[in-house]
């Protein structure tokens, strides 16, 4: 006997396997503490709760401090401490006052611009974790408070896991063949001027302007936004400004992704459907 599938069987199947996977414009603000663990100590996290159905936030502050020794940049990426200022999110990390860094505040006597997300003599980079089960595809990346220069460069994670970095020894030089890709279609990983004619030094949040990003639309769980970073990815033209960068936030299409227990449950309702069609038959 041939069995056909009603529309009405069909209509169920398809909301059940479709349960989570809607996509949401959500927007998340940094301009206040955000929810901190670890506090007053490198390695903290801060969390924040998107807008509608924005859904958790986790951001996180790394830098290329491990193994670095005087002026040396390229060492491997470790936890630095994520702070929240005037103007946004800011990044102090662990070689304030060394010979490699002098001009770094810590985490308990912040200087300016020490205590922003900068390339002044380490790459200051901030992490953000959407969570198990969540996919975002940034869309914009608002530059608060910023000095002398305003580049950044955005990666999103694509690879398989975790970062690399969270768990071992790994600089930024490597993170493209380490499953981290570039989100422009031009291919390069920089944005240039991300402040996007935002006015310099200011606290001024009505005045911050948002930078569109990621117009491969590319969706992932991490996302990694640092301070223009040419071990990254080389610089096609010179530039000598350094870069000196708080975050205010971000906006982006948020969704949670389909867990096996969503597709499970799904061809069991299917499967019962089924067998009540056949009985009644």
């Amino acid at each position: 006997m041939t069995t056909r599938f009603s529309r009405s069987m069909v209509a169920t199947f398809l909301a059940l396997i479709g349960i989570g996977t809607a996509h949401a414009a959500s927007s998340w603000s940094f301009t206040n503490g955000g929810n901190q663990s670890g506090s007053g100590a490198f390695g903290n996290t801060r969390t924040y709760t998107g807008d509608g159905d924005g859904g958790s936030l986790t951001l996180s502050a790394w830098s290329d401090t491990k193994n670095s020794s005087g002026g040396t940049q390229n060492a491997y990426i470790e936890s630095a401490y994520l702070g929240t200022y005037s103007g946004g999110l800011g990044v102090t990390n662990r070689d304030a006052g060394t010979a490699g860094d002098t001009n770094e505040g810590t985490i308990q006597n912040s200087t300016s611009p020490g205590h922003t997300m900068d390339n002044n003599a380490r790459y200051d980079s901030m992490l953000f974790d959407f969570g198990a089960g969540s996919s975002v595809t940034l869309k914009t990346v608002t530059v608060g408070w910023w000095k002398t220069d305003s580049d950044l460069t955005v990666l999103a994670y694509t690879g398989s896991g975790t970062p690399t970095f969270l768990s071992g020894d790994v600089g930024y030089s490597t993170l493209l063949s380490n499953g981290w890709s570039v989100v422009k279609a031009s291919n390069s990983a920089h944005y240039t001027n991300a402040a996007n004619g935002g006015v310099s030094q200011s606290a001024n949040t009505a005045g911050y302007k948002p930078l569109s990003v990621n117009d491969l639309n590319i969706s992932s769980r991490y996302w990694l936004v640092g301070a223009l970073n040419t071990l990254v990815q080389s610089f096609p033209s010179a530039d000598s400004n350094k870069d000196f960068i708080k975050i205010a936030g971000v906006t982006g299409e948020y969704g949670r992704v389909s867990e096996p227990t969503s597709a499970v449950l799904a061809g069991g309702g299917l499967l019962g459907l089924l067998a009540l069609r056949r009985r009644r038959s």
